[in-house]
């Protein structure tokens, strides 16, 4: 389970390597991507205040909902033990980002324990860098994955005269890129490693298209298309760009995640069998749940079946990883293990032959109903 340590700011600091005073900003550690640090000038530096032992091995830094200008393009992560002498531990440059609010994540180049960490950023004279968040991370979060093969993505607006496309526009600004990184952000959810067998996808087609829906994924690997319609993206543009961020990832995560999932064995098919309907829409709309990207707390109410499908079955996989941070990986896997797949074989692969669905399903109907009552 990654280790996430939020960064905190020594403000009001002169470097003593430098005589620079330190940029004040205190909305750069607050988990908001709303909330941005805004630095003006040729370079703005920060210091960190590293209170964790071992050293920092990886880092996400990501770009805010305002105009790609302002991107970060450059910058410098240093590491101190005395707060006085910096190395470089970790340098980029010519960076882009493919969209609004996006994450981008590298591993350390030369990793070492230190008590002080500082992050510079160049900045052209007289302009303005936007930064809404960084994280840093004991754990080197590539390793396993470093190997992904990335599928070639071929992109299509049909509707590029719409406020639907034009909204899309304003978000995704290199979608082929914003895809990419989709789909390995859906394997490391599905999967424990890059080498781990998975369906082949060599090539996506993504289209935007004008019609009253939300999205939809069709064909096989090694090659599938998906749609995301435009009347959608414009509904869910009215409240923010930031909403429309969330939503627009999340109906990604879940198309994503029917390229990338595995299917039940000898029990039919996704148009003649219920559980196995229920089980590859329940995985897709837990993959989505993992990723944050659905209002858990709100949507998720007592009642109905896991046979229900989406969100009804999906909240209940992703519950089990309280029980087991890996429990949507195992459960995943017994799709591609289990001979004749079924809800009750998944929960003892998963959790052992004393389990059962049944029971498993009562004790989250009870978890439900306990947070109802809070």
């Amino acid at each position: 389970m990654k280790v996430l340590v939020w960064i905190s700011f020594v403000l009001s600091l002169f470097f003593s390597c430098s005589g620079k005073e330190a940029q004040e900003c205190g909305t750069l550690q607050d988990g908001d991507l709303t909330t941005v640090c805004r630095v003006v000038g040729e370079r703005n530096r920060f210091l960190l205040n590293w209170s964790q032992e071992g050293a920092v091995k990886s880092y996400k830094i990501w770009s805010s909902g305002e105009i790609p200008s302002r991107d970060p393009v450059a910058w410098q992560l240093k590491g101190s033990v005395d707060g006085k002498s910096w190395a470089v531990i970790d340098e980029q440059r010519e960076q882009a980002f493919c969209s609004r609010y996006q994450e981008k994540l590298y591993a350390v180049k030369h990793p070492e324990s230190y008590n002080y960490y500082m992050l510079e950023v160049e900045v052209s004279r007289g302009d303005t860098v936007v930064l809404p968040e960084v994280e840093l991370y004991t754990r080197n979060l590539t390793v396993n994955w470093e190997h992904f093969a990335y599928p070639e993505v071929v992109f299509t607006d049909e509707d590029d005269t719409s406020r639907g496309s034009a909204y899309y526009r304003q978000l995704v600004q290199i979608p082929e890129e914003y895809i990419k990184y989709h789909t390995r952000k859906v394997a490391e959810i599905l999967y424990f490693k890059a080498s781990d067998p998975m369906p082949e996808v060599r090539k996506i087609d993504y289209s935007l298209k004008n019609f009253n829906g939300v999205s939809y994924k069709g064909g096989e690997p090694p090659v599938v298309h998906i749609v995301y319609s435009t009347q959608h993206i414009e509904k869910s543009a009215e409240e923010s760009l930031f909403k429309l961020d969330d939503e627009t990832r999340g109906v990604l995560y879940h198309e994503l995640t029917h390229a990338y999932q595995q299917e039940p064995k000898n029990i039919g098919s996704y148009g003649t069998n219920k559980t196995f309907w229920a089980c590859i829409e329940g995985l897709a709309d837990a993959v989505r749940a993992e990723a944050g990207l659905f209002d858990v707390k709100t949507l998720r109410k007592p009642g109905g079946n896991w046979m229900d499908g989406y969100k009804t079955t999906g909240f209940f996989i992703q519950w089990l990883t309280t029980k087991d941070p890996d429990a949507i990986r195992k459960f995943h896997q017994s799709v591609r293990d289990l001979e004749t797949w079924s809800f009750d074989g998944a929960i003892k692969y998963v959790f052992g032959e004393q389990q059962s669905i049944d029971g498993m399903w009562q004790e989250y109907q009870a978890f439900l109903t306990s947070e109802e009552n809070k």
